[in-house]
């Protein structure tokens, strides 16, 4: 693995994400084979349910994906603060709070699936089939989080590679299983959610025997473990969590709302929306790696009191992600024909895929920018910088005037919407960075935390 508190700033932060984002990738990729085995064994109603279903789970799984981000967080200021025996505890809090996750995320989808389809106005056979999907993937939660655990455990440590490989595997056998279970045996959109939940609990059993064996030989001055550590554990985690985990939240709620707003303009549009959703999973990966690889790179370093590689890593990290950015707009826009008729035959949804694409990704620098920027913020464990910019840019532009140029453009409202929301975020994003290097954080407490916002990376 990289040594992330030694050596050039540019080749930690890659060695992480490069890794990180090929396997990200290949999982995007199964979520477009998915979509595209869907499309063509269930037809456009399976595409519009599981456009319908996306805002459900996104919603269902947003706290985990926050405190299991925060135990990243924490992983990383342990190792670069040269604890990583200390960790156990850690460790035990996280499968705490996977098992208890899950088991709430099974219930949840159980009693308000079909009340949400509704709120969104989600009918029909549409509904019925968003309702099959999400209870079916809900109900096997636990393999998804419990893979999702691991790798959180893996990247904080900075073992990207191991991660990837986890991911990698649960890729090619979701790939494998989506035509299995939905093209040969015709399970229809039920068979699409087994194949997640068969391929993550294979994947996740492999990876919790490798950590449990690695824990197993623990030096014998290793912290002891107790109710107390574990308790603590779970605090600092819901601590430097919670902000994340709203964030996520609001953005499934987000979902739901532009869902809401969408479905009166027709199934074409609802499935055009999946097929774009899905786009912007596979286009965003590139960047969300790089800022999650900024993240662990700032919390190690930050534990290991190394501020000016911190900052020397948000510059590089910022001119990657520009120059990546270029590329992949660039493809977007010169390929969005091929990549519509890739999804749907339909000329509608074709037509709606197309035209969003050529709106939205000449802005998409924007998003890039704020999503990096956001790493380096929760990395210092100030997690509460990107919330409040979700709240600004989806909550009081994107959704509004989704829904008035909406009104006023049809579809075309939607996308500008979306173009308006993410300037204004890296706007806020800006601001509080240049708050963020001027103004001091509370004082480190002895578990290795942040010391000001310019030992973690700021200039005074």
């Amino acid at each position: 693995m990289p040594d992330l508190i030694q050596g050039p700033p540019l080749t930690g932060i890659v060695g992480i994400a490069a890794p990180l984002a090929l396997a990200s990738l290949l999982q995007q990729g199964y979520l477009l084979v998915d979509s595209a085995v869907v499309g063509r064994y269930v037809g456009v109603t399976g595409l519009a349910a599981m456009g319908a279903a996306q805002p459900l789970y996104a919603i269902l799984s947003s706290l985990f994906t926050g405190v299991s981000g925060a135990f990243a967080v924490r992983f990383g200021h342990l190792t670069g603060a040269g604890r990583q025996h200390d960790d156990t505890s850690a460790l035990v809090a996280l499968a705490v709070c996977t098992a208890a996750w899950s088991a709430v995320c099974a219930a949840a989808a159980v009693l308000a699936a079909r009340p949400l389809l509704a709120l969104m106005g989600v009918t029909g056979e549409v509904a019925a089939a968003a309702h099959t999907f999400v209870v079916t993937l809900c109900s096997g939660m636990g393999a998804i989080f419990a893979l999702g655990a691991v790798c959180a455990v893996l990247t904080g440590r900075g073992d990207a590679r191991r991660a990837t490989g986890l991911m990698i595997a649960a890729s090619v056998l979701n790939a494998a299983f989506a035509w299995l279970f939905v093209g040969g045996w015709r399970l229809g959109i039920a068979g699409a959610a087994l194949a997640v939940l068969a391929a993550n609990a294979l994947t996740a059993v492999v990876g919790v025997a490798r950590l449990v064996r690695e824990q197993r030989r623990r030096p014998s001055g290793a912290a002891a473990v107790t109710a107390a550590t574990v308790r603590a554990e779970v605090r600092r985690a819901l601590r430097i969590g919670t902000p994340m985990a709203v964030q996520y939240l609001l953005i499934g709620v987000g979902v739901l709302v532009l869902v809401w707003i969408i479905t009166p303009f027709g199934e074409a549009a609802l499935a055009a929306l999946t097929v774009v959703a899905r786009l912007e999973l596979l286009t965003s990966v590139l960047f969300l790696t790089l800022s999650g690889a900024l993240m662990v790179f700032t919390a190690q370093n930050t534990g290991a009191r190394e501020n000016g590689r911190v900052r020397d890593g948000i510059r590089h990290a910022v001119w990657l992600g520009t120059a990546l950015t270029a590329l992949v707009s660039l493809l977007l826009l010169t390929q969005r024909g091929p990549i519509a008729a890739l999804f749907s035959d339909g000329p509608e949804t074709r037509l709606i895929t197309e035209r969003y694409i050529l709106v939205t990704a000449p802005f998409f620098l924007c998003y890039t920018l704020t999503v990096v920027l956001h790493g380096w913020f929760n990395g210092i464990a100030r997690t509460v910088v990107p919330l409040v910019c979700t709240v600004v840019s989806l909550g009081a532009v994107r959704l509004p005037l989704s829904y008035t140029l909406g009104h006023a453009w049809g579809v075309d409202g939607v996308m500008w919407a979306t173009v308006i929301g993410w300037a204004v975020g890296l706007g806020y994003t800006l601001l509080a960075t240049r708050s963020a290097v001027t103004a001091p954080l509370p004082p480190p407490d002895r578990e290795g935390e942040p010391m000001t916002a310019t030992d973690a990376g700021g200039e005074r």
